[in-house]
């Protein structure tokens, strides 16, 4: 029950609401455009409707600011007066104005809304269609999601995207059947964005009526020549893990072809039995070793080494002598994928007696996954190499083999002149796990040749205790003088390798930065506050990304599990005319991970 008292101050509560509103109302006249900007942002937040036309009128202000502020106000209040202003202003000549007024347009709904939305998501217009693809979803209704699912189909995989990620906001149970058809003409990450989408809209999707129709059309679709079927083969996969022991007449009709006169059909015959991946056509395949043409055996051996089927060893090993470079490295390659240590000696006689380029990186990359360290000595001549992808490879084979008595010509790598290799012996001696090479690695850090958040992964892996040590007090010491330094580049440089290095004294030094808002160390170390979830840091966070934001800093705010971030990557993107795809999975920069 509510006492006179309490209803008098609910009144009075009512009657300072309506004050302020008509005083931000006011405002939208203000004759400086930044104030005309904070009353339109003020009106929305507070919801207040006796507003909506003061704000239909801000729409045509000729700062574009303005404009934005007062299109996304509109889009916060969801009053239907504002439509047909908001679709006046979706041609705006700024292009974040437009993207506002279709986000409003969503929010607003309505048939007059749904009706232009649906008119620009299928004139394709860049990020102005991708927009109100998404926004399709916030309006709703069966026209949206028929939109939505049309667009599944489309050829612009960005339209295809955002209509996946759109749909598994809506969860309407019409998707699925679209979804599950789009499958196969998707890339390996979007066809990731497409089943997560299924499984957000129904988690027993793939024993549905629609699901079990497209296995059963999708096998019988491998017989007719087709070059993505490894595309489809990857599709069944994830469809159903016992998809094979459905296919045995496609395997046959396969086989049955390996006996025709006709090469085209022998070497689709050898690469789609490669493809279905299924060990009872392993001895069909050691017999299109032997095929006249040489294309035919190259792709026998390929899928050889991509069924894993240790049968496959010796022809493998004496197609090692073959007079084909290509063939060569192919069984090379393909030895490894078996991982038998049979391998191990043809392949060194190989690298011993070869200068060709092509023998010698199938022989390299292959002896690092068999990590026999008969090996090393071999490959450690390799480092000294003059082909940047030689040493790139043979480093990283020295990782997987592990032996510490590479350690000594692996430190030295790290100064080689390529990036890439510096990396891989940075990796290699994370994962040969000798903790007396963490100070040379700290001192990587501090000369700036590979990125600090790399190497400290790799010391993470080295030593627990990597902070405590003197060389982290050194590094330390320069970076905590250096951001300070007159030159920005030196000042990002530091501020970034602080956030990473994450001693007590980096830490205070980047937290007395935010005291004093250099937004720039912010941007630079935006990782580090976005990980500690520092509430304070918020704001300035933003503005850091709105004043030196890059496509990979907004993404990193967009999937850091945090809406004010994901509001202020969306908002930053929009400024620049584009739309960010999102992932459907967590970054791996989350807010308060530690």
């Amino acid at each position: 029950m509510i006492t006179k008292s309490g209803l008098w101050l609910i009144i009075l509560g009512f009657l300072g609401c309506a004050s302020k509103a008509d005083d931000w109302i006011q405002i939208l006249e203000h004759p400086n455009a930044a104030e005309r900007a904070r009353a339109a942002i003020q009106i929305g937040e507070m919801g207040d409707r006796r507003a909506v036309l003061a704000l239909i009128q801000t729409l045509k202000d000729r700062e574009p600011q303005v404009r934005l502020a007062a299109s996304e106000a509109l889009g916060k209040l969801g009053d239907r007066q504002a439509v047909d202003s908001l679709i006046a202003i979706v041609r705006d000549p700024n292009v974040m104005v437009g993207l506002s007024a279709v986000e409003a347009l969503g929010n607003i709904g309505g048939e007059k809304a749904v009706e232009t939305l649906l008119r620009i998501a299928q004139e394709r217009e860049g990020p102005l269609s991708l927009g109100a693809i998404q926004s399709l979803g916030t309006a709703g209704g069966d026209r949206s999601i028929q939109a939505l699912t049309t667009a599944l189909t489309d050829r612009a995989r960005d339209v295809r995207w955002v209509a996946a990620l759109t749909l598994a906001r809506i969860k309407s149970q019409q998707a699925l059947a679209p979804l599950i058809e789009a499958l196969p003409q998707a890339d390996r990450e979007l066809r990731r964005v497409m089943v997560w989408a299924l499984n957000t809209i129904d988690p027993s999707w793939r024993t549905s009526a629609p699901a079990e129709e497209a296995i059963n059309r999708l096998i019988d679709g491998l017989k007719t020549p087709n070059q993505s079927r490894y595309q489809v083969v990857q599709v069944l996969s994830e469809m159903d893990a016992g998809w094979k022991t459905r296919a045995g007449a496609t395997m046959d009709f396969f086989v049955a072809q390996l006996a025709n006169g006709d090469l085209v059909a022998r070497m689709q015959a050898v690469e789609a039995l490669g493809q279905i991946g299924d060990a009872r056509v392993v001895p069909s395949l050691l017999e299109a070793l032997k095929d006249p043409n040489i294309q035919v055996q190259y792709i026998a051996i390929k899928a050889l080494g991509e069924l894993r089927d240790t049968r496959a060893v010796e022809p493998l090993v004496e197609a090692l002598e073959h007079r084909d470079p290509g063939i060569v490295s192919t069984a090379a390659l393909a030895l490894g994928e078996l991982r038998d240590t049979r391998a191990v000696e043809p392949l060194i006689t190989i690298l011993s007696n070869t200068e060709h380029g092509v023998f010698r990186l199938g022989a390299i990359q292959t002896l690092g996954v068999l990590k026999d360290p008969r090996a090393t000595a071999l490959l450690t001549e390799q480092l000294d190499d003059t082909s940047v992808q030689v040493r790139r490879i043979a480093t990283e084979a020295l990782g997987e083999i592990g032996d510490r008595g590479t350690i000594v010509p692996l430190l030295k790598t790290l100064n080689d002149q390529s990036a890439e290799v510096r990396w891989a012996a940075a990796d290699a001696l994370g994962s040969i796990g000798d903790a007396s090479v963490a100070d040379s690695l700290i001192s990587i850090i501090g000369k700036g040749r590979i990125w600090a958040r790399r190497m400290v992964r790799v010391l993470d892996r080295l030593d627990a205790n990597w902070r405590e040590r003197e060389a982290t007090l050194q590094i330390e010491t320069y970076f905590l003088e250096h951001i300070d330094h007159p030159e920005p580049e030196v000042q990002w440089r530091s501020a970034e390798a602080l956030g990473e290095i994450a001693t007590l004294r980096a830490r205070h030094k980047l937290l007395q930065t935010m005291e004093q808002k250099r937004t720039m160390i912010i941007a630079a170390a935006h990782a580090f506050f976005i990980r500690n979830g520092i509430f304070e840091a918020e704001p300035l966070l933003v503005q850091a990304l709105h004043q030196y934001g890059t496509e990979e800093m907004a993404l990193t705010y967009l999937n850091a599990g945090h809406p004010v971030l994901a509001r202020a990557a969306h908002n930053w993107a929009r400024r620049q005319g584009m739309i960010l795809l999102s992932s459907p999975e967590p970054g791996n920069i989350r807010w308060n991970s530690g």
